[in-house]
């Protein structure tokens, strides 16, 4: 998996816009599901598609495991 902090600055670096999702966030699981679901219809890559999977485990092993609340 991409280093996220490093993908943070590059994205600083070139103004370009990001979107950041944090375990806590009760609505981070659904967006994520979208966002696989979306990648599925138009990404072949299939290490790009287990990445998003396994990013899916990590924010639902979370969520069974802690307090998730509306984001701040």
């Amino acid at each position: 998996m991409k280093n996220p902090i490093q993908m943070i600055k590059q994205c600083v670096e070139k103004d370009e816009p990001y979107f950041l999702l944090r375990g806590q966030d009760i609505c981070a699981l659904p967006a994520i599901k979208a966002y696989y679901e979306a990648v599925k219809g138009k990404v072949k890559d299939p290490y790009f598609i287990e990445e998003i999977e396994e990013i899916m485990k990590d924010f639902q092993a979370f969520l069974d495991e802690q307090q998730t609340h509306i984001p701040d």
